[in-house]
């Protein structure tokens, strides 16, 4: 997955997690796309600090998800949806039903029930 929209689904998922500034200027950088002189000029800092927070925000939120691991189980989640509802519109009940039971095994596995 490009970096840009990885960064913005794990934001999504974990930017409460973050100081404010940091989740701002993240937000601002990945998914209002502007540089980091734009930042940094709106926001009063310089270049280097707007740098900083952006790349401590992001190392945040990889360590996050790699302890908790969510962003990637809704990925997976909703790829096996997308694949049932293909399925299904198909005609093919009986893939989408594999689907379906695969994925929920998968995350029966994955919480230990």
């Amino acid at each position: 997955m490009e970096k840009r929209m990885r960064t913005s689904l794990l934001l999504s998922f974990y930017g409460p997690l973050l100081t404010e500034r940091q989740r701002e200027l993240l937000r601002l950088h990945e998914e209002d796309d502007l540089s980091l002189s734009e930042i940094a000029q709106e926001k009063g800092v310089s270049r280097q600090a707007a740098h900083d927070a952006i790349r401590r925000g992001e190392e945040q939120l990889l360590t996050i998800e790699a302890k908790l691991g969510f962003a990637a189980r809704w990925e997976r989640m909703s790829a096996g949806l997308r694949s049932a509802r293909q399925a299904l519109l198909a005609g093919d009940s009986a893939q989408a039903l594999e689907i379906t039971t695969r994925l929920l095994r998968e995350e029966e596995a994955e919480d230990g029930i």
